[in-house]
């Protein structure tokens, strides 16, 4: 399981970097891996349908990438730039699901922290009220 996670927060953070770096200007990249947790007696189709909810309220255009991960931007500014990205991972257990979030921000322009934006998306899945603790995975 730690070796998908690694893999997972290295696909990602490649996409947010790819993504993000698209326009020379000065900024900083911000990535966070966030916080992860098992949601008990719940199908992995439960997952999906709340990490596509959670992205599109916070980001917009979520999409899967046919592996558990979902993805979404940040609205783009005039030159078709997003300054920020997730991803939530959503990988099955015998009985539940594990979730997780990435987060990845330009700032400027972005006002919030990566650390923010996947605060924002956490609190935006619903099945963290009644999932176990969350353990916090990571900084910005």
């Amino acid at each position: 399981m730690h070796e998908i996670r690694r893999r997972l927060a290295f696909v990602t953070a490649f996409v947010a970097c790819a993504a993000l770096l698209t326009v020379a200007a000065r900024a900083e990249i911000l990535i966070t891996i966030g916080d992860s947790f098992t949601v008990p007696n719940a199908p992995i189709s439960d997952c999906n349908a709340k990490a596509k909810s959670a992205l599109d309220g916070v980001l917009q255009n979520a999409g899967d990438n046919g592996s558990g991960v979902w993805l979404a931007y940040g609205p783009p500014d005039s030159s078709g730039h997003s300054s920020a990205t997730a991803a939530i991972h959503c990988f099955p257990l015998d009985n539940g699901y594990n979730v997780s979030f990435t987060c990845a921000v330009e700032v400027p322009p972005n006002p919030d922290t990566s650390t923010a934006l996947c605060a924002k998306l956490s609190a935006a899945f619903p099945a963290q009220k009644t999932a176990t603790q969350p353990t916090p995975r990571g900084h910005s």
